[in-house]
């Protein structure tokens, strides 16, 4: 019981304290900067991303693990363009 009310309580304070800025989604640009999901820097970095990686996948042979590697980090980057891209409001689209 005392358990439940300390955790109700802890959870109060930090919903006082983290503010809604901070519980949006951030991406960590190549340069390090972290922005928003929903600026056009993100998906910019994002399309660059996405192209140099293509680049280097498309150096290694196929059926290799490292083909597989790059395959694998184009699909979650497309995802994340994907997201961001959704998140754009209607002028920069």
């Amino acid at each position: 019981m005392r358990r439940a009310l300390l955790k109700r309580r802890l959870r109060g304070i930090i919903s006082e304290v983290v503010s809604p800025i901070d519980l949006k989604a951030l991406h960590r640009c190549i340069n390090g900067e972290k922005v928003t999901m929903d600026s056009p820097e993100c998906v910019e970095d994002l399309a660059f991303r996405i192209d140099d990686a293509r680049e280097d996948r498309d150096a290694v042979p196929t059926r290799t693990d490292a083909r597989e590697h790059y395959n694998g980090l184009l699909r979650v980057l497309r995802r994340k363009l994907r997201q961001s891209r959704k998140l754009q409001p209607e002028d920069h689209i």
